[in-house]
């Protein structure tokens, strides 16, 4: 069906395109201000000393080292890198799903900076809940959107003959997803199975002799992957030895609880949200659209503006009830709900469209393409032990994309102000504003928000500094914490067991966490692991103590020539203004206590 006739949408690019600039400009001005003492500071740790950290469970620390080190890279490089992953991957799935809707509606009826300006405010939505530098979940999703974009490319045209362009792109986003089995192995899996029945059903409904054609280039593009890493990141031995060794130590320490069960009490509260208040929005979806199309809705405009500020009073009462305007972490990782019910009204109206349009077929291989989008959020969030609906909203643009198909689905529905409002403006406002209360108001585990950054301190003095703004109290913190243990002996590349929960101050002292970039706090099993494959003198190593360490952790000290407390010498005791952080946790760690070893201090 021809879609010329669909509503210009220049005004909604230009709004999209206004958001999104705004979104990369706060970005921009907060890139050299705070820092996170926990997540950021464990992951600049891997990237900095890949040898001390080269046999996690996760290997993204060696690929990102690889990459990014020879550029001498600092925190503030490590956030452009972030940055980067975050419009690339946007622009390149966006540029899929536009040939794909171009090629099976027969027309441009939406433009690609449209999609590509909702696609970048939707990848934006993970600075709202998670740090800004580079890591795992944000390369992670950059692989599996270079994929999806790639699959949209090729099922655009699936009876192509000879090797084009797009079969290259899709070999190349298959070697993309082979990559990502050493970043986050269970979602590298799942989307390298699903993306291959997808292809496999469409290419196949298409010409059932012509599936095994993309099905070969996806398998040598992800064998490819996989062999790029071996050669050039980790030979396939040394990987396999700590593949085994990290497995065995996960299933004892993280993943004993059994994740179903996890993910089904995530899903509570929200499917009990969706029920009340979002059902009454689905189910007026559905029958106003219903409605609208036999013609008997015929409001005055008086009451649809009375009916519309109704409407938003009443969301405004029900966000600030449940506290859904704050960032996710705030809210109880409710804030996925928003982008739910919005998908799920979207649905709701092309569900009435349908029915008023019988002669109407649903394609197959169109459903094929609607699954696949709607279940790609799980497949990225899929074994992680953080809640499955907060890691997904890293994802969040394939339900936007299928909303946008639906949309271009209905176009008599779609000639509606409240259509395009709904499937444009809504979800870019949505996301606009908890990115910019995530960014400014609530940075990830920080003393202070980012108005308060204001007192710069050089960071990464030993290997690539960076001036970062921070608040007054932590700026104060951190110098203290330095030049104590500076006048107690301590120099650069020494190691530094932090207990519990600080590989960011290792990181900013210039120190090396030994085993592991971070000792977890009620993870002593873990951290006995770390000090047992470390190569470094413990012996010669710092302590920083928030929290009474673990007998357990206690007795592999002492195994490793640390005998705590009697070889040790406290040095300082500081308040933490992380402790407790706008967030509350480990509000218990509210005092670090620095221990240097008693024979290092008798020989200054």
């Amino acid at each position: 069906m021809n879609h010329s006739s669909a509503p210009r949408l220049s005004l909604y690019s230009l709004l999209v395109g206004l958001i999104a600039a705004f979104l990369i400009g706060l970005f921009l001005w907060t890139i050299n201000k705070g820092f996170d003492l926990t997540d950021e500071g464990f992951y600049l740790l891997g990237y900095t000393y890949p040898e001390e950290y080269s046999s996690g469970f996760t290997s993204f620390n060696l690929l990102v080292n690889k990459v990014l080190n020879p550029a001498y890279t600092s925190i503030i490089g490590y956030r452009a890198a972030s940055l980067f992953t975050t419009i690339a991957s946007a622009l390149l799935l966006a540029g899929g799903l536009w040939k794909w809707i171009q090629e099976k509606y027969q027309a441009g009826s939406l433009p690609y900076w449209l999609i590509a300006g909702l696609f970048v405010i939707g990848n934006f939505l993970q600075y709202s809940i998670f740090p800004r530098t580079i890591f795992y979940n944000n390369i992670n999703s950059f692989c599996i959107a270079i994929f999806a974009s790639s699959i949209l490319l090729y099922s655009a045209y699936p009876s192509a003959d000879k090797l084009k362009w797009r079969h290259a792109y899709l070999y190349l986003g298959a070697l993309f997803v082979g990559l990502d089995l050493f970043v986050k192995g269970s979602s590298s899996v799942v989307a390298l199975s699903t993306g291959v029945l997808v292809l496999s059903l469409y290419a196949g409904l298409a010409n059932v002799k012509e599936w095994y054609k993309p099905v070969a280039l996806v398998v040598l593009g992800f064998l490819s992957g996989l062999l790029v890493f071996f050669v050039s990141i980790q030979s396939f031995g040394v990987w396999s030895t700590n593949f085994v060794h990290e497995t065995q130590l996960l299933l004892q320490t993280s993943y004993n609880g059994g994740l179903l069960v996890r993910y089904l009490k995530d899903a509570y509260p929200i499917i009990r949200t969706l029920i009340y208040p979002f059902g009454i929005f689905i189910l007026m979806g559905f029958f106003l659209t219903r409605f609208y199309l036999r013609g008997k809705l015929r409001l005055a405009p008086i009451v649809q503006i009375g009916l519309g500020l109704l409407i938003v009073a009443f969301l405004a009462y029900q966000s600030l009830r449940t506290d859904l305007y704050k960032n996710t972490h705030l809210n109880h990782d409710r804030s996925a709900v928003w982008f739910l019910a919005i998908l799920l009204i979207v649905t709701a109206m092309f569900s009435a469209a349908y029915l008023e349009e019988p002669y109407k077929k649903l394609k197959w291989r169109k459903l094929i393409i609607a699954g696949w989008l709607f279940v790609l959020p799980f497949v990225g969030a899929v074994g992680t032990y953080n809640n499955l609906f907060m890691n997904f909203m890293l994802d969040i643009n394939y339900w936007f994309a299928l909303m946008l198909i639906m949309f271009v689905s209905m176009p008599v529905v779609a000639k509606a102000p409240a259509a395009r409002i709904l499937v444009f403006v809504v979800p870019a406002l949505v996301i606009a504003e908890q990115c910019a209360y995530g960014l400014l108001l609530a940075p990830y585990v920080q003393a202070a928000n980012m108005l308060e950054q204001t007192v710069p301190v050089t960071v990464g003095k030993a290997h690539t500094p960076a001036v970062l703004k921070l608040d007054p109290k932590t700026a104060q913190f951190m110098g203290d914490v330095a030049q104590s243990m500076r006048q107690a002996g301590f120099r650069p590349g020494m190691p530094v067991v932090a207990m519990y929960d600080l590989p960011g101050l290792v990181y900013v002292l210039d120190g090396v966490s030994p085993g592991n970039p971070w000792m977890f706090g009620q993870l002593d099993v873990r951290n006995c692991d770390a000090l047992a494959k470390t190569k470094m003198d413990l012996t010669s190593a710092f302590l920083l103590i928030n929290e009474k360490p673990g007998a357990e952790l206690l007795t592999c000290m002492n195994s490793h020539g640390m005998h705590f407390p009697q070889d040790y010498v406290e040095v300082r005791r500081l308040l933490s203004p992380y402790n407790p952080n706008q967030y509350n946790w480990r509000n218990y760690q509210d005092t670090l206590t620095v221990y240097a070893p008693r024979r290092l201090r008798a020989e200054l």
